[in-house]
């Protein structure tokens, strides 16, 4: 570069003398005062290492007391006294009574668990005079958790542990690796306080025996009461919350707690050991590493092991605080030597000041963002043109960079996707509006921080440690991380991490773009749940409930107890669904769910197969008749009627029980044999249970034959019509006939009524048995009571509907089930029938003597013609035409026939009118 033309100026090379001095002057002063500066914060430094030194041995100390005096008041408790007197002294392991113990050591381990939660990482353990670890109660990361020792039958140990959700349940578990460690201290008498190392960190001890005195003989030791805590990573940072120092700890087997771990290589454990002879010297395990200041001095542990605390100072802060002191010291000499700069004034004419004060000037406006107006050359003076040119390009230049800036910085404040900027020390520099929406922290709270303050503690340190590997070796990382929000939310996020590097290839920034998962986990979860879940009711499905119920049996298998499946069907929903809509069907199903949930434990299993089918799974019960006293609560359960929008419903259920393993040893055959079950509860009459009998399936085999004949029987029009006169009684003239359906199947001859007639109802073809064509003006359609009483209002006006379109109606099988005259005065019928069970007794029974009269004085109290079915002999249509019964029907005049021997007995029949009848008997 050539020299400016000013330089040869005599008054330009005085004023550069003069500077030249005063630098000179300066750098001479700086050079001494940098070297005061630097020995004076070192002592400082090493001043403030022993006083953390003091301050963690005071820390430990304390501590260590805590400790003590708690194991003491422990061991003085009367209660514990007397509950490990009882356990040490009377229980036994091979005649171990729970009943006795089982209760005392819960409370004891309550206790215990109350007791730990005084403070953090707190363990207590209680051993009896044997040794063994009676409960213990401790506080960890986790929670708090209490657990004590029983015996099985044989003697063995069975570690108990409370649920940490239902405190008042307690389960097996494994005897915590930790409380078996402080069992085993405490059996080989560990002195009343120690300090021994751990997995977390340095554990600190203190026990005390305990001991049963007498009001006679000698005092009894019962067992021993150890207290520890764990002085860890969360110790750690504790410690150095007020202080620029990080703590850390070193085993000579090569363990570290605290965060520092990249120093641990750096440390010489050997500069620990003058503290062994030299305790009052603090600084005896001084050390120092290129970018460190370290401080190492040991503890001695039980059994000959020493730990290493470790204190670490960054020596960038100290470097920081030595160049803040120096920057203020030479300010104050500038300004000393800025008291000259009037003198070189006077050396200095203005054709030098006045293009300077203007070129000062042109900076400033630069400076301020002002790059118009910048003139190319000085005026009065050709010497600064140049200078003037450069400030020129120089400002086009920053404003071209600052519109770049500007657009830049307005794309990342608009991304949706939250952005940091880190420095090469992962500091963080920038962060966007996004960032700030995601974490809740300010830019304020965020800089200088490293992004290990978002860490959320589900990701161990390999995976950070594959993530830096990566972003050395390749310059890129990106995938799935946790992070912790500042209201303690973590939440997952996709993260794309680049180095950014310079000219030189050092890497200068790390720029982090987040896009939040939170949503599209939610949508995998919901996926997820919905594919082993039930929609509407949110139970298990058949895949989950069969994979729960394939562990049970393997449990059952393993531990010899029993489990129960139980198929459950809802009577007559379909009905239900079909005339109040499907949304009522769907809010009754929810309803029933809520009444199953109710009826079972919360380790039983309520699945919902679809339709209105359940399986219920019984975990771990001990005998066939817990499966019998569940299904009794779930029936009990539906009793009570639903309210389902503004209507009262009543729903039974027909249950069907299997059980593992006398009735199947794989799911499959559980609940292929339960459905078989619950068939067979259907055909008994519904709303009962029934338990699986190996027969069942031989009757399943000829259900599921008859109902695949069934389907096509229409088709094969393999049904016909019988008939079976009705005759009024005192004229004896033919009044009408009744069609029944009868079934021939193949060669197989015909089937019975009762067998396949009820099949069709549930398989629905009796919707195609029905559509025989019959002449409309002469149909009576029969009801039966039991379904006219089952709905009574939407029956009502069924019937209103069928009475319009000019049929005619009657009661079928009157008094054989639940009768309501209320309803019935208010049906539009014409007749009402007596069913056969009462009218073939008539005759001998004084009882269905009474009830056929009182039925034939309602019908005709009502209005209606009484129809008596069953009529065999002539004594019975004589006591029923005494009575005023208006038509018969029975084997007494035909049988049921097909329509053409019908038509032959027709016009065969010659009527034969009643004179009189048999005098009814007084009542």
């Amino acid at each position: 570069m050539t020299a400016p033309n000013w330089l040869p100026s005599i008054k330009a090379k005085l004023l550069a003398l003069l500077l030249l001095s005063i630098f000179l002057v300066l750098t001479v002063v700086g050079t001494l005062l940098s070297v005061g500066v630097e020995r004076f914060h070192r002592e400082e430094t090493r001043e403030v290492f022993a006083t953390a030194q003091r301050a963690l041995s005071a820390e430990i100390r304390a501590r260590q007391t805590f400790l003590l005096q708690m194991a003491g008041r422990l061991a003085a408790d009367e209660a514990l006294v007397a509950s490990l007197n009882l356990v040490s002294r009377y229980s036994d392991p091979l005649h171990y009574d729970p009943l006795v113990f089982d209760g005392e050591k819960k409370r004891l381990a309550g206790d215990l668990a109350r007791l730990s939660s005084a403070t953090d990482h707190l363990s207590l353990v209680v051993v009896d005079s044997r040794g063994q670890w009676v409960a213990f109660g401790r506080v960890e990361k986790n929670g708090q958790e209490a657990g004590f020792l029983a015996f099985d039958n044989a003697g063995a140990p069975l570690a108990r542990q409370q649920d940490s959700l239902s405190p008042n349940q307690w389960h097996a578990g494994r005897t915590p690796v930790e409380v078996e460690f402080l069992a085993g201290l405490a059996r080989n008498a560990p002195p009343t306080q120690a300090m021994v190392r751990s997995p977390d960190g340095l554990m600190l001890l203190a026990s005390a025996p305990v001991i049963r005195h007498f009001p006679r003989g000698e005092p009894l030791t019962v067992g021993r009461v150890v207290v520890a805590q764990t002085l860890g990573q969360g110790f750690l940072e504790q410690m150095t919350r007020y202080t620029p120092l990080h703590f850390g700890l070193l085993f000579a087997q090569g363990q570290v707690v605290g965060d520092i771990q990249a120093l641990a290589s750096e440390v010489d454990l050997s500069r620990a050991a003058p503290l062994l002879k030299n305790a009052g010297n603090p600084l005896s395990g001084w050390q120092e590493t290129p970018r460190h200041f370290l401080m190492l001095f040991s503890l001695p542990l039980l059994g000959n092991e020493q730990a290493y605390p470790l204190l670490v100072l960054e020596k960038e802060g100290v470097n920081k605080q030595v160049r803040e002191t120096l920057g203020v010291l030479l300010l104050v000499l500038l300004l000393a030597g800025a008291l000259v700069v009037p003198l070189s004034q006077a050396l200095a004419n203005r054709g030098i000041s006045r293009p300077v004060l203007n070129l000062l000037a042109s900076v400033e406006r630069v400076k301020a963002g002002q790059y118009d107006g910048i003139a190319g050359q000085a005026p009065g003076s050709v010497e600064f043109a140049s200078l003037f040119d450069s400030l020129q390009d120089m400002a086009h230049t920053i404003r071209s960079r600052e519109d770049q800036l500007r657009l830049w910085a307005s794309v990342l404040e608009q991304s949706r996707e939250a952005v940091f900027v880190t420095d090469a020390e992962n500091r963080i520099l920038l962060v966007n509006r996004a960032f700030v929406a995601v974490t809740g922290y300010t830019l304020e709270e965020a800089r200088g921080q490293t992004p290990r303050f978002l860490q959320s503690g589900r990701h161990d340190q390999a995976f950070y440690a594959n993530l830096w590997r990566s972003l050395k070796e390749t310059g890129h990382w990106q995938g799935e991380i946790w992070d912790r929000a500042k209201d303690g939310r973590i939440h997952p996020q996709w993260a794309a991490i680049s180095a950014v590097a310079d000219a030189a290839g050092t890497v200068s920034n790390y720029i982090a773009i987040y896009s939040d998962l939170t949503e599209h986990k939610a949508a995998q979860d919901r996926i997820q749940f919905l594919a082993q879940h039930d929609p509407l009711t949110g139970l298990p499905n058949r895949m989950l409930l069969q994979d729960r119920l394939t562990v049970a049996i393997a449990a059952a298998a393993r531990e010899g107890h029993e489990v129960g499946v139980l198929f459950i069907d809802l009577d007559r929903f379909k009905t239900i669904n079909d005339s109040l809509g499907h949304s009522v069907g769907d809010e009754l199903i929810k309803g029933v769910t809520k009444r199953l949930q109710d009826a079972v434990r919360e380790s039983d299993t309520v699945s919902r197969l679809g339709g209105d089918e359940f399986i219920v799974v019984l975990h771990r019960i001990r005998r066939s008749e817990d499966a019998a006293h569940v299904a009794d609560a779930v029936l009990a359960q539906l009793t009570a009627p639903f309210n389902i929008a503004g209507k009262e419903l009543r729903v039974t259920a027909s249950i069907g029980i299997s059980v593992f393993p006398a009735d199947g040893e794989d799911e499959e055959g559980l609940i292929k044999n339960a459905d078989t079950a619950m068939f067979h509860a259907k055909e008994r009459g519904r709303n009962n249970y029934q338990f699986f009998r190996p027969e069942m399936n031989a009757r399943a085999g000829e259900r599921l034959a008859l109902e695949n004949s069934l389907r096509g029987a229409v088709q094969r029009k393999e049904f016909v019509l019988f008939y079976q006169p009705q005759v009024e009684i005192r004229s004896g003239r033919l009044v009408g006939a009744e069609a029944l359906i009868r079934w021939r199947r193949g060669d197989s001859g015909f089937v019975s009524p009762a067998d396949f007639i009820p099949l069709a109802e549930e398989t629905g073809t009796i919707l195609e048995i029905g559509d025989y064509p019959l002449p409309a003006g002469r149909i009576e359609l029969e009801l039966t009571e039991s379904i006219v009483m089952e709905e009574p209002e939407q029956v009502g006006a069924v019937l209103a509907e069928l009475k319009q379109a000019g049929l005619r109606l009657s009661i079928d099988d009157f008094g054989t089930g639940y009768s309501s005259l209320s309803y019935l005065k208010r049906f539009p019928l014409d007749k009402l029938k007596i069913d056969a069970s009462f009218v073939r007794d008539i005759v001998n029974d004084s009882a269905d003597l009474a009830i056929v009269h009182a039925v034939v004085s309602l019908g005709h109290s009502l209005g209606l013609k009484v129809v008596a079915e069953g009529v065999e002999h002539e004594a019975e249509l004589l006591i029923l035409n005494a009575m005023g019964c208006d038509i018969a029907q029975g084997y007494h005049f035909c049988r049921p026939v097909p329509a053409e021997e019908f038509q032959a007995w027709v016009a065969a029949y010659v009527p034969v009118p009643l004179r009189g009848g048999v005098p009814m008997p007084e009542s």
